[in-house]
């Protein structure tokens, strides 16, 4: 029996892409396209290429499975398209990232053809016949934007409807935020939270709500659980850590600055304003000095702005004289650099002479500084 829908195959194993593509033309599926990754898979999306259900498994070198499902969700055309993540083994993350990020299913290897089969064929129904708590939810999403109270209503009803499923309640949390109510929101995330205890985009929201009313000890309780969430996201590690760090957790601020800073050990710009961030923190001053005179010398000739960076960063931790010694040929270059920037040197080499006790050599550069300021 010939089958009108058309299917996506994302897999990075190739042997895997071929096997899934010779089943589903087996199952009767005539139109399907199988790619390497989630960055070709998006550039087939977005060829205009009608796709009915993208079937992806989630370990990719380029754009893995989940990365791939949140940036189809986030475009216009693709936002309500059908996607089953297949992974190997079933685990907690793994189901309640599924919820988390909309997934229509999932299936777990091994399985057979008929139960792809079948999990396709549901999700077609459901595209053709959406369930009333799924009508809901397009209603409010449709108007959340433009008319947020009668989104609200909308997502009222949803979460009236399935009160059980965590999507419903953050869609209810971005419609009270959008009408100014916002410990009701709170409330609504909190509710996603109990029912999918890994659901990242209600604690995001929180992150949010806690963080722009200055709640610290609620924004460091869900930066914690985000965290355990996604330890490989810098972004939440960057401010987990030193939160951490001032509480006096070294154990959490340690395991936080030595993740990003595996992350961006490469990119010295990136790596200075991570060094910049926890320099103040004293058991981590003998690893952060290192680093930064490691990437100090390079900086120095290929990047001022990052060498004045780490020359900050290596004076906080006590190795001014490394620092002078990098700001002084930075002065020798004078020509290639804007009058600013080199007043923020002299102060910052008076700084460093004052700490070493030679005045007069910092009384200079104040001078050359005032003078640069004034003319």
């Amino acid at each position: 029996m010939i089958k009108p829908f058309r299917v996506l195959v994302v897999f990075g194993d190739s042997q895997l892409r071929r096997t899934f593509k010779a089943t589903l033309r087996q199952l009767g599926y005539e139109r399907v396209h199988a790619v390497e990754n989630g960055v070709e898979a998006m550039q087939w999306l977005e060829s205009g290429e009608r796709v009915d259900v993208v079937v992806t498994s989630l370990h990719m070198t380029r754009m893995d499975g989940f990365e791939l499902l949140e940036r189809i969700r986030s475009q216009p055309a693709t936002k309500h398209l059908p996607v089953i993540l297949v992974a190997g083994k079933a685990t907690e993350q793994l189901v309640a990232q599924a919820i988390e990020t909309d997934a229509d299913g999932y299936l777990l290897m091994p399985f057979t053809p008929a139960d792809l089969d079948r999990r396709i064929e549901e999700l077609m129904e459901l595209r053709t016949k959406p369930s009333l708590y799924q009508q809901l939810l397009l209603s409010g999403q449709a108007t959340l934007e433009t008319a947020p109270q009668e989104a609200l209503m909308w997502f009222r009803e949803a979460v009236h409807e399935n009160p059980s499923n965590p999507v419903g309640h953050y869609w209810l949390g971005l419609a009270l935020e959008k009408t100014g109510s916002l410990e009701e929101a709170e409330q609504a995330y909190r509710k996603a939270l109990d029912l999918n205890p890994l659901h990242v985009k209600s604690m995001e929201r929180l992150r949010e709500l806690y963080r722009n009313s200055g709640r610290s000890d609620e924004l460091y309780e869900i930066l914690n659980r985000l965290f355990s969430a996604r330890p490989n996201r810098r972004d939440i590690a960057v401010e987990l850590g030193p939160m951490a760090m001032e509480r006096g957790d070294t154990a959490k601020g340690t395991a936080c600055f030595e993740m990003v800073v595996g992350n961006v050990r490469h990119n010295p710009k990136a790596l200075a304003a991570v060094l910049a961030r926890f320099a103040r923190f004293l058991p981590l001053r003998g690893d952060i000095a290192r680093m930064a005179a490691g990437a100090f010398t390079d900086a120095v000739e290929k990047d001022p702005e990052t060498a004045y960076v780490l020359a900050q960063i290596l004076t906080v931790c006590g190795e001014a004289p490394k620092a002078r010694d990098g700001l002084v040929r930075l002065l020798r270059r004078a020509k290639e650099l804007e009058k600013p920037f080199i007043v923020k040197i002299h102060l910052l080499l008076a700084q460093i002479y004052q700490k070493v006790g030679i005045d007069r050599l910092a009384r200079e550069h104040e001078e050359a500084a005032k003078h640069l300021q004034n003319s």
